[in-house]
């Protein structure tokens, strides 16, 4: 037993010293290897203050302040820097083939994504070195806490976007096959939290672009009065898959308390979306969104790119709608309470909203048209105008049977920069029609319409006694279609304080024409 306790220190005390002789070796073989690794992975030169390595009682090896900047440049922040880089391992796993590593620690690490010039070829582009042949590695754990992914602009003077990410840990990382891998970090805008996990991999050595990803995702707390002009707190689930450029994205959300800035009235905002996203430069292509708030149901297909220099990303939007109310649409954009009419609706409107950071409303642009039918108002003192209107119209202003009459309304209008355009604007009720061009304040309330009203029934037939006959003399000037009258309105002043009235003098302007 002696011997055997003899015989195994001697062979201890062999190992160890060989070891020790062997150590500078083994430190060179490490620092040879970790360095060929990254400049084949990343394409970049290698820079450090400081490179360490332990060999008891494991493996430890230690790299300061680690920077790797793509193809040399330095006309750019570099791709990542790394304050700390731990990772530990055993002998045997650093020398044999394939490379393994149980665990590796990054403090300060900051990634900095260059930019893709559109129809140019991706800065990080692919190799036909075989990564997974010539670089066999194996990294049991990765860990990462408050780190920064920062998206650079194809205009450097286009603040980038960052996204901090507060915990990042991967398991099992190497380029033949999927890695698992949980994150946690904050969406800038609107800002809020993201928890995801899934896989990634294996790693596309010929066009990392192509790398595959699936995993589910939370995303919690949005504040969306980070977009100036909106309000609301929102919610979201759902998962992606596919590869990095080309994921597909499905989800829902839910925002209880959506709002515009115009509006005083939060909606319960849910959407069930699907995607296309563009990992490598955020760009999203929407089909489709299916947005539903109180009893409105909006079917919304677009595109969410970045498209010029200034701040922020361009959204470009078809909004439909065939299951509508005007009154959810009016409950959502103006601050009346209760909307002054109620009725089905239908939309059809192309949405543009520029980059920058100015208000929404002041960035957005809209093209379309609505129409509603059989609407009426709630306010009693409105719909009994429009009642003696269409009494009036019909020739019978005295008929109280002609009550509660339903409305029809039509428009082709413009929106930019907080002022909506009608070039087309028709409203009716039974016996009258009228038919308008101007603008409206959507943040002012400021109206200026001019148009005309045509009648049924001639002015004279609009009153009764004395007037009647009196009217009759000016029968002949507002002759209208089919024997009835056409008069020249306009429609001034403020949504609260409207002021209606002849257009005598647009009348005398169009004779003249």
């Amino acid at each position: 037993m002696r011997r055997w306790s003899i015989a195994i220190a001697v062979a201890l005390v062999v190992f160890v010293g060989t070891l020790y002789a062997l150590t500078p070796v083994i430190k060179t073989e490490i620092r040879k290897r970790t360095e060929a690794y990254l400049k084949a992975r990343f394409q970049s030169d290698i820079e450090f203050s400081h490179f360490d390595v332990f060999l008891f009682p494991h493996v430890r090896v230690t790299i300061d302040g680690l920077t790797l900047r793509l193809q040399g440049r330095t006309d750019v922040p570099p791709l990542i820097r790394i304050e700390r880089v731990k990772f530990v391992a055993s002998i045997s796993g650093m020398l044999r083939k394939r490379f393994t590593i149980q665990s590796v620690e990054l403090d300060g690490l900051q990634i900095h994504m260059p930019p893709k010039d559109s129809g140019a070829r991706p800065k990080i582009h692919g190799t036909d070195t075989d990564l997974a042949r010539k670089y066999p590695v194996l990294i049991r754990e990765i860990h990462a806490g408050n780190a920064l992914i920062s998206i650079l602009r194809g205009d450097t003077a286009k603040p980038s976007r960052e996204f901090p990410i507060h915990q990042l840990e991967i398991k099992d990382f190497s380029f033949d096959s999927p890695a698992t891998f949980h994150a946690s970090l904050t969406n800038p805008v609107p800002k809020g939290e993201i928890d995801c996990a899934g896989r990634f991999g294996p790693w596309d050595s010929e066009d990392p672009r192509h790398t595959p990803v699936s995993a589910h995702y939370t995303f919690s707390d949005a504040d969306m009065g980070t977009i100036r002009g909106l309000a609301g707190t929102l919610h979201s689930t759902g998962g992606f898959s596919g590869p990095l450029d080309y994921l597909n994205v499905e989800g829902v959300t839910d925002t209880p308390d959506f709002g515009l800035r115009m509006s005083a009235h939060p909606v319960n905002l849910h959407t069930d979306y699907t995607a296309i996203v563009d990992g490598t430069n955020g760009n999203v292509i929407l089909k489709p969104v299916i947005a539903h708030f109180r009893h409105t149901t909006l079917v919304v297909n677009g595109e969410v790119a970045d498209l010029t220099p200034e701040k922020g990303r361009t959204i470009l939007l078809n909004a439909v709608s065939r299951e509508a109310t005007i009154e959810d649409l009016l409950y959502l954009t103006v601050k009346n309470d209760p909307p002054i009419m109620t009725g089905p609706a239908k939309i059809n409107a192309k949405i543009d909203i520029g980059e920058g950071s100015a208000d929404i409303l002041q960035r957005m642009t809209i093209d379309g048209q609505f129409g509603v039918v059989n609407a009426r108002f709630r306010s009693s003192e409105v719909q009994e105008k429009l009642d003696t209107l269409s009494r009036k119209s019909q020739g019978h202003p005295k008929d109280e049977d002609i009550q509660d009459v339903v409305s029809n309304l039509n428009a082709k209008f413009h929106v930019d920069k907080g002022v909506a355009s009608f070039s087309k604007l028709n409203f009716g009720v039974p016996g009258a029609d009228v038919a308008l061009t101007g603008s409206y304040g959507l943040d002012t309330g400021e109206m200026d319409f001019h148009g005309k009203l045509q009648m049924q029934a001639k002015l004279s037939q609009t009153m009764t006694g004395a007037k009647s006959f009196f009217m009759k003399a000016v029968d002949p000037f507002f002759k209208g279609k089919n024997g009835g009258s056409e008069v020249p309105i306009k429609i001034t002043g403020t949504k609260d304080h409207p002021s209606f009235g002849l257009d005598l003098h647009r009348k005398n302007e169009t004779k003249q024409d």
